[in-house]
């Protein structure tokens, strides 16, 4: 073992966490404005660069609520969005905003019925008015984690919202989701307890849960910056991303307990008879052409959670395995190239 060059190494891992880095990484930084709002929840339109003079359909995108949007944006060269505009897509992206204690009592049938539907439409109509919808077209839809998991819900109680719908390593299968599905069982999960006591789901107590999904994955992160240290650019790729995971946000607490009741206990999305806010949740009314991608090494989400919409939805359904994990699936490099062959498809 060359001691000096472990001596180096140990020097810069040091200098690098001395100086903060978590603070000093920015995100989500593609350019983009601000288009509909309703209550903390934003559009956020990212115009296509026109690379060739082609402009492809518009794509929707549902963001997960428990975390920032930023993920599908983490850094130059490492960000969904700039890869789909770059190639002529205009983006429009959900922004769930941050719940605060006044919305413990927003419920799951409010976010799926009105501001899923609205944020769609807005979108819809914005894209017409800049050229980049006909009048009687329609946005197709992707949806990441479990804002895939709202969209299906959404999109098959709101018909006429997307002209097909695309879903990321979002659970449909809720009890073929391992571990996860394990934990969050009626006889051992108590969710009334936890509402009624907190409120809203905290945001601690979800990334303390997705770390003991993988108890070694702490010891791995430290293990792997130690030996990446000296790579260009992947200290910056390291703070960026757990800038990310630390900032979490709160599930509103009604919404949490009507989605882990019916998601996680009842495993309604396939088996049915769940009403939400007085109306049937059933996926096989949605008819429009639909696609699953899985993330390979998906320990939240695994390839048999996500395709679960086989068996789940009333359209044709297509499914397709690309490589990463949870979230490293969106920054690597096979996700986008897949959506976009999708979206041309």
């Amino acid at each position: 073992m060359n001691v000096y060059t472990e001596a180096e190494r140990l020097a810069d891992l040091g200098q690098f966490l001395a100086t903060d880095p978590i603070r000093r990484v920015q995100t989500g930084v593609s350019s983009h404005v601000v288009i509909h709002r309703q209550g903390k929840s934003a559009v956020r339109y990212f115009p296509p660069a026109h690379p060739d003079g082609q402009v492809r359909r518009p794509l929707f995108i549902s963001m997960p609520l428990i975390n920032t949007w930023t993920v599908f944006d983490l850094l130059p060269g490492m960000s969904v969005i700039e890869k789909l505009v770059a190639h002529g897509v205009p983006v429009y992206l959900l922004d769930w905003g941050r719940p605060g204690p006044e919305d413990v009592e927003v419920t799951l049938g409010e976010l799926v019925d009105d501001l899923l539907p609205r944020a769609l439409r807005r979108s819809a109509r914005h894209a017409r008015q800049h050229g980049h919808l006909a009048a009687d077209e329609l946005p197709d839809a992707l949806g990441y984690c479990v804002g895939g998991s709202f969209l299906s819900i959404s999109l098959a109680r709101n018909p006429g919202l997307a002209r097909r719908m695309a879903l990321l390593a979002a659970p449909i299968d809720f009890h073929a989701s391992g571990r996860l599905s394990s934990w969050a069982d009626k006889e051992g999960f108590p969710v009334d307890d936890i509402v009624d006591g907190f409120g809203n789901f905290p945001k601690a107590m979800m990334k303390d849960a997705f770390a003991w999904l993988r108890p070694m994955g702490q010891l791995s992160k430290w293990k792997t910056i130690y030996d990446k240290i000296d790579q260009d650019g992947f200290p910056t790729t390291w703070a960026a991303m757990e800038q990310w995971n630390g900032d979490g946000v709160d599930f509103p607490g009604e919404a949490y307990r009507a989605y882990i009741k019916g998601c996680y206990f009842e495993n309604a999305l396939v088996g049915g008879g769940w009403v939400l806010d007085g109306r049937p949740v059933d996926l096989k009314k949605g008819t429009i052409p639909a696609h699953a991608f899985a993330a390979k090494a998906d320990h939240i989400c695994p390839p048999a959670a996500a395709f679960g919409l086989s068996k789940a939805w009333g359209g044709p359904v297509s499914t397709e395995v690309v490589s990463g994990g949870h979230v490293g699936v969106c920054i690597g490099k096979s996700f986008p190239a897949r959506l976009l062959a999708w979206i041309d498809a």
